[in-house]
């Protein structure tokens, strides 16, 4: 608590709201930040149950004087969703559909949910709410609204408020009001009404009525624009009528629109008021049948200036779609694992490219129509390369792509990062060459490197300039840059705010944009409708400086803290927290890994984003003394299940395993660890007992007097049956198999590799001593294809140990790991895993594990580091045999997180193909919740169930009979087994049964 105010706010909120309410330190400053670069811890956070929760903290917080800022996904690009006083966050529990009528193309829902789960919902109908942001699997519609979002297809689905019919709203008097379409007639009826409601529609009518020509003068004649309040909705001409609005086009999936059929709708005034006039407690929207036919077109270019420039010839076409990436852009998506594979559509090096989409009910139609395109364009450059991409696999990978946009271009490590706050910029299209011209030569002033891309169809453009925030230098040309932004898109005749909003960066330019007299008219109808001004306050009108409240700057603190782990590719620890620019990719939950207990809890301290912002507050000792030792940390990191989906999955390139290993060791060497923490972490020598007494282990899997003893003494949770020991290794097994070369290894009296030898087989600790049939299996497919596998010295790679924070321990294993195998990365030997958890922990933890003496050979390992699918999938198809045919029945398969975060599922699913009839299904599961030994404890077996039950379970439940679930991680196959009691093959052991 910081004071007797707070205790009493924390008292009468716990006291009355049903949902969550938290003053606590770290998840104060969890919700301190969003996307932008602002910060303002907040006196507490309140999570609502339902409508009467905010109801009641509304009042709560008016008896107290305390300020709300709404908040959905927490992307706001612009600090919108920072403030001081309470944070009322909608997306945990209000995310219901509460109606859905088909025949009439409407839906009402709660403002928490995401619209990718919302469409994921319409989908069965054939109805979407086509607003396809580039956040949309995890921007809420409460958010969108506030905001007014657009998103790629604005050209032709148009703005977030062409869909909103109407909307439920708590004023700022605690009353609720529903907000829909009304004739003029009606809405000078609904003037005279008493009370707030009233207040809204007669303040509307007598600020339009007064400042109507100084509107019509002074908002941006531009489609996307959504600064200040939206009074140009409820202007009306000499007749009464609707003036005409930006908005007011025929798109071909919306009704023509007419200005005298316009009603007048309050909707409009609340989109793009981001909270700071009412909280939206539902919301009615319309929707649009789902497309029947796509096609899409990439054309590239030699400068992006040549792009802009044929953007108004492709509109000419009619396209849903046109997107700009220049080179800077496409150059970051080179090399990095998420992105490399989806650029085989780029040839050479081009300075810009341009996605074209058309949307129809004919393809063929619109693959005339994309060819259209194509020959106009050749009269640009008749040499330029134009990629076809018609069906829809291929069309979301460009897509893909593009979206990575955001993240990518907030992605560089250091303390100079791309920064939004000139980013949301518009102009008329046909005015973007020269437009773009003027704001390079703002940035090449001010000695400022930045990407472009975004919306080439409306004008659209996001750029942000990397700059160092952190110094005065760099906070100086901040403002400048934006200051000299803002007189260049008035001198265009733009907006400032085109789809992100005003927030804390845009709102200081608010009258300079809108003119004194229109902006004195916003003050007034904030104050009329927020007379306490307790919504939201300093967004949009009476805004604190620009530079005020920043998350960095030159008081800003980057502690050095000495780590085990290196975090040299980061600059530090403090650096490597400081990497979440805060786009919020981890608060997906429709597709991908990133982030499991994140998608399993929908908690905001359960994702990457939280934690990395309360591992950079507590760093930078903005949570108290503690530092990384912080008690108040570990509940924010403990279900951290360090799945690693985050090194491909963030767009920023956060490594939450590392940060949250080194975290265990710091938290551990302070505070100590508990006996099953230190069970756990020695895997290896509880391995070695259970195959040494395995009547113990016997006992302990199957006696319920046994597994309630562990759950007593240890926190082993009793519904979970521990793995039994096989009598026989992998080694033992290997050892007396003479077709298995064997090498004593490398260290200080290095033996000679056997020439013999084509691949070393690691002899992890889970398939060594628990399922040795996986590592035979792979030694089968090895000498089926004609190769002699070699059995190096057993060396635990130490996985418990660096999953657990035991880090010295974790060290002294690497180290003999590079001593040992060494020599066989340095003879050119794949050496080739069973296990994906072990090959993560030498290809990917190890190199910044070990000491700068080891570190040549920990690299040069890690470098002949395979997964068996890897090595199998091209070992069989370079080599064969032949395999015998698959069963009636597909292949069911789930990946192992540290597999798909590394290496990508795209081998083990070649694998499978190899055998002939086989019919695979890879799923779109994140972590089965099992993550090593996280499922085993007691407090986590709730949240791992859930993790499973996600995709995981059902897609097994719904399989057809007859097929083959196959899961290549060890404590995946137990997990599947435990809670759906199917036993889970590998890969390896399928391919290896269809050998002939």
């Amino acid at each position: 608590m910081i004071g007797s105010r707070d205790d009493a706010l924390y008292a009468a909120l716990s006291s009355e709201v049903q949902g969550e309410v938290r003053f606590d330190p770290a998840s104060r400053g969890i919700y301190s930040t969003d996307a932008g670069p602002y910060q303002i811890i907040p006196d507490g956070v309140v999570i609502p149950r339902d409508a009467e929760d905010v109801k009641t903290t509304l009042r709560v917080c008016r008896e107290h004087g305390v300020p709300i800022t709404a908040r959905g996904g927490g992307t706001s690009q612009a600090g919108q969703t920072v403030g001081r006083g309470i944070q009322l966050d909608f997306s945990k529990y209000m995310r219901a559909v509460l109606e859905v009528d088909a025949d009439r193309r409407r839906v009402r829902v709660q403002p928490g949910i995401v619209v990718a789960e919302l469409n994921e919902e319409l989908a069965p109908l054939g109805l979407e709410l086509p607003l396809d942001l580039s956040t949309a699997n995890r921007a809420t519609i409460g958010g969108m609204i506030a905001n007014n979002s657009s998103g790629t297809r604005s050209v032709l689905y148009g703005m977030t408020v062409d869909y909103v019919e109407s909307l439920e709203v708590l004023l700022a008097d605690g009353s609720v009001a529903e907000f829909e379409p009304v004739t003029a007639q009606e809405f000078r009826a609904r003037a005279t009404r008493p009370g707030a409601e009233g207040t809204w529609y007669r303040t509307v009518a007598e600020l339009t009525e007064e400042l109507g020509d100084e509107i019509r003068f002074r908002f941006p004649r531009v489609f996307r624009r959504v600064g200040g309040y939206s009074l140009d909705a409820f202007v009306l001409d000499a007749n009464g009528r609707p003036l005409p609005l930006a908005a007011d086009r025929h798109h071909p999936t919306l009704r023509p629109v007419q200005p005298e059929d316009r009603p007048l709708n309050l909707c409009r005034l609340i989109a793009g008021s981001e909270g700071t006039l009412g909280l939206i407690l539902s919301a009615t929207l319309r929707l649009t049948p789902l497309p029947r036919a796509r096609v899409l077109g990439v054309a590239q270019f030699a400068t992006l200036r040549d792009a802009l420039s044929a953007t108004s010839e492709i509109l000419r076409h009619g396209p849903s779609a046109v997107e700009v990436m220049d080179r800077p852009l496409l150059e970051m998506t080179a090399g990095k694992p998420e992105f490399e594979p989806l650029r085989d559509f780029i040839v050479g090096d081009p300075g810009a490219i341009l996605i074209i989409e058309f949307i129809g009910d004919s393809a063929h139609v619109l693959q005339e129509r994309l060819e259209g395109v194509a020959d106009a364009l050749r009269g640009h450059d008749p040499g330029a390369a134009f990629h076809r991409a018609l069906d829809p696999a291929s069309q979301a990978r460009v897509w893909k792509l593009r979206k990575a946009g955001l993240g990518l271009s907030m992605s560089q490590t250091g303390d100079t990062k791309g920064v939004s706050f000139v980013e949301d910029t518009a102009v008329h299209p046909g005015d973007l060459p020269d437009y773009i011209d003027a704001f390079q030569e703002i940035l090449a002033r001010h000695q400022a490197r930045a990407v472009f891309y975004a919306h080439a169809s409306v004008g659209l453009m996001h750029v942000r300039p990397a700059i160092d925030m952190k110094t005065e230098e760099g906070v100086a040309r901040f403002e400048s840059i934006a200051s000299d932004v803002a007189d260049l898109v008035l001198r265009f005749g733009g907006s400032l705010s085109a789809e992100h909003g005003d927030g804390m960066t845009r709102s200081p330019f608010q009258e300079r944009m809108y003119g004194a007299e229109l902006y004195e008219g916003f003050r007034r109808l904030k104050k009329a409708l927020d007379p306490d001004g307790i919504l939201n306050p300093g967004k949009i009108v009476d805004p604190a400086p620009l530079a005020s409240n920043l998350r960095y700057g030159p008081n800003y603190l980057t502690n050095v803290l000495p780590t085990v782990f290196s975090f040299d590719d980061f600059g530090g620890i403090s650096r490597a927290a400081e990497q979440c620019g805060g786009v919020g990719a981890c608060r997906k939950a429709v597709t991908g890994t990133m982030c499991p207990s994140y998608m399993a809890t929908r908690d905001e301290a359960d994702n990457t984003r939280g934690r990395a912002t309360a591992l950079r507050l507590a760093i930078s000792g903005q949570l108290g003394p503690g530092g990384l030792t912080d008690p108040g940390l570990f509940p924010v990191m403990d279900l951290c299940v360090e799945c690693k989906a985050c090194k491909t999955e963030c767009p920023t390139g956060v490594d939450m395993a590392r940060m949250k290993s080194e975290f265990l060791y710091h938290y551990q060497y302070a505070h100590g660890a508990s006996l099953r923490t230190r069970m756990l972490a020695r895997g290896e020598a509880v391995a070695r007992w259970d195959h040494r007494l395995p009547w113990f282990t016997g006992a302990a899997v199957h006696s319920g007097v046994a597994r309630s003893a562990l759950e007593t003494w240890v926190g082993i949770d009793a519904r979970r049956a521990l793995p039994r020991a096989a009598r026989e290794t992998f080694v033992q097994w290997a050892s007396r198999n003479p077709a298995v070369a064997r090498w004593s290894g490398g260290g200080v009296f290095r033996k000679r590799v056997p020439e013999s030898a084509d691949l070393a087989i690691f002899p992890d600790t889970f398939t060594n001593f628990y399922e040795p049939r996986h590592p035979r299996a792979l030694t089968r497919i090895a000498l089926a294809v004609g190769r002699r596998p070699l059995l190096p010295p057993r060396v635990c790679c130490g996985r418990p140990l660096i999953s657990k924070g035991f880090l010295k321990q974790a060290r002294r294993q690497a180290e003999r790991v590079a001593r040992v195998y060494a020599p066989l990365a340095e003879a050119g030997m794949p050496i080739v895993f069973s296990e994906p958890g072990c090959y993560s922990a030498v290809r990917d933890d190890h190199p910044d594990l070990v000491r700068p003496a080891y570190q040549d050979r920990s690299r040069a390992v890690a470098e002949a580091a395979v997964t068996g699918e890897e090595w199998a999938a091209e070992a069989v198809a370079s080599s064969g045999p032949e395999l015998q045919p698959a069963a009636d029945g597909e292949f069911l398969v789930h990946g192992h997180c540290h597999q798909k975060a590394l290496v990508g599922m795209g081998p083990a699913e070649s694998l499978l193909r190899t055998i002939p009839g086989a019919a695979v299904r890879v799923l779109d599961t994140a972590c089965c919740g099992m993550a090593g030994s996280f499922g085993y404890e007691k407090e986590h077996y709730d949240v791992s169930v859930r993790m499973a039950e996600r995709r995981l379970l059902p897609a097994i439940r719904n399989a057809e009979p007859g097929t083959t679930v196959v899961a290549p991680g060890f404590s995946c196959r137990h997990q599947i087994n435990d809670l759906a009691a199917v036993g889970a093959r590998s890969t390896l052991e399928v391919v290896a049964d269809h050998l002939p």
